[in-house]
């Protein structure tokens, strides 16, 4: 991509449809309503201010450099090589689950595409198959197209918005007096939801990417990146909000449907649309696997660099200068996870539920270290401000209280363990790394 091609629009575009926002009410929305029933919207809104703080954190580096960057790097320079250590472990289990997640839900889409023409493919394969192709892609370092994933995503959301139009048009001007009060989900769920909902905004920060291409890009990237956080809020609120309406006499919640928008486009008589929102969410759940599989694979790289993974992850492939080593291994860990889990029986729905879960908080813990980064940062360039520690101090305290809530007891056993889990592998990393401190 040329210097200066990319207006404002194309770069906020192209950071939304990272986010791969069609996700929320296809997937991900049952299991905000079984967290916090009527409140799911409600916690959208909750959810997306608290990263619009962690926003202006991040815009604390993309208005004063041009350069990709990535939260390790922005981490491990302003907070030492120990907060680094801990934010690169971090990343590579956030992103890591992400991609499992994603390949758990490219297996349901996948298996009721071919349900329709009457062909059973078993889940593992789909999984296995797309993992390959997801690795070669980053393996060679073909990218996405960027015209073809906004076009897809493009068509998708344009979907899914008709039929949240059409929906809140047969329920009329009034609002849903039901979702003004807090009903259903469990004590509790949700500030739950209000963390989990951190996976729905995955990719938000991916702007700052596109240093390089961006015209006016210490104005431009800023904007997008607060602006992909804003319009991707006020979908997911009005999504989630007319699933709610629209499944309100329907024979099953919401929280009990696998494919809710299937069941509103049967409800309101547009099963044509069906098919094409199947598509368009593999589509959007493959560029998001594969976004963090390259991603993850940099990050490993530059963790290698530093020693704080073996010097194997540091290899570059010639032909392609891409960290194949770390691509290769990122891609098989997080196809084992998947497929572990659907031998032992998990269902692919649950995969992308219980991984995004876990993503939920490596993203939390690197969005306080970026908040704190963002605050010392400031600092040592002499233009701290009181406003700058005030938003990085609302920062780290609304991500504070929704890593409270993810420690929360909830109904699936297996989540009671999720954050004591996350907590080992973070106190591992670092321990790690304090092994290869002291060795040299």
């Amino acid at each position: 991509m040329k210097a200066g091609s990319l207006s404002f629009i194309e770069v906020l575009a192209t950071s939304i449809a990272l986010i791969g926002p069609s996700m929320t009410p296809l997937l991900i929305a049952p299991y905000m309503y079984a967290l916090a029933g009527n409140g799911t919207w409600l916690a959208y809104v909750f959810g997306g201010t608290m990263l619009v703080f962690v926003a202006l954190c991040i815009n604390q580096f993309a208005r004063r450099s041009t350069g990709a960057g990535s939260m390790y790097q922005y981490v491990a320079e302003q907070l030492g090589a120990g907060a680094g250590a801990i934010g690169g472990w971090t990343l590579l289990w956030a992103y890591g689950f992400v991609a499992t997640a994603v390949l758990g839900a490219m297996a349901l889409f996948v298996g009721r595409l071919f349900d329709t023409i009457g062909v059973h493919v078993p889940p593992a394969a789909i999984v296995i198959v797309l993992a390959i192709i997801a690795w070669q892609a980053a393996y060679r370092g073909v990218q996405v197209s960027a015209i073809v994933m906004l076009v897809l995503e493009a068509i998708s959301v344009a979907i899914i918005g008709l039929l949240v139009a059409i929906v809140l048009h047969a329920h009329g001007p009034s609002l849903d007096a039901k979702q003004l009060h807090v009903v259903g989900g469990f004590p509790g769920g949700v500030g739950f939801a209000i963390a989990f909902a951190v996976f729905s905004f995955v990719g938000f920060e991916s702007a700052t990417a596109f240093g390089a291409e961006a015209k006016q890009p210490l104005v431009t990237i800023p904007r997008a990146v607060i602006g992909s956080v804003l319009l991707a809020t006020v979908f997911f609120v009005i999504a989630t909000y007319a699933e709610i309406v629209g499944l309100g006499h329907a024979a099953q919640p919401l929280d009990k449907q696998q494919f809710p928008l299937q069941t509103l486009v049967a409800v309101y008589g547009l099963g044509y649309l069906a098919v094409p929102i199947t598509i368009g969410a593999v589509f959007s759940a493959f560029s998001v696997c594969l976004a963090c599989i390259t991603t993850a694979g940099r990050i490993a790289y530059a963790m290698a660099e530093a020693k704080l993974l073996p010097p194997a992850f540091a290899r570059i492939e010639p032909k392609h200068a891409t960290p194949n080593v770390a691509v290769t291994v990122i891609t098989g860990v997080t196809a084992a996870v998947a497929l572990i889990a659907l031998a032992l029986g998990v269902a692919p729905i649950d995969i992308f539920d219980n991984c995004g879960t876990l993503s939920s908080f490596g993203f939390i813990l690197i969005y306080m270290l970026i908040a704190i980064a963002a605050a010392v940062f400031c600092k040592r360039l002499g233009v701290l401000r009181a406003l700058d520690v005030a938003i990085s101090a609302v920062a780290v305290l609304l991500l504070l209280l929704a890593a409270v809530t993810l420690f929360y007891p909830v109904p699936a056993p297996p989540q009671r363990w999720f954050g004591y889990s996350f907590v080992a592998f973070v106190i591992g990393g670092f321990a790690w790394f304090r092994v290869r401190k002291a060795t040299g």
